[in-house]
């Protein structure tokens, strides 16, 4: 059985497999969005992305909608 608030491997999205992983640059804790400036950045930073293999040469991984872009 797997954990309610884990999504399925088949339903993991990029946004998902960036958040597993702490980031680097604005100590924003796995499970949450990267911020900029105190509100939710439009896009992951970089050197967070990077460490999930399938992402790392991709240019920009955007923040998902529902993550609450723009706002504090």
């Amino acid at each position: 059985m797997t954990d309610p608030q884990q999504p399925a491997p088949a339903d993991r999205s990029d946004a998902d497999d960036v958040e597993q992983h702490a980031c680097p640059k604005c100590d924003a804790q796995p499970g949450s969005p990267c911020r900029s400036r105190g509100a939710v950045a439009s896009a992951y930073h970089t050197r967070r992305f990077t460490m999930v293999p399938r992402l790392k040469k991709t240019l920009r991984v955007p923040t998902p909608a529902d993550r609450g872009p723009g706002r504090p």
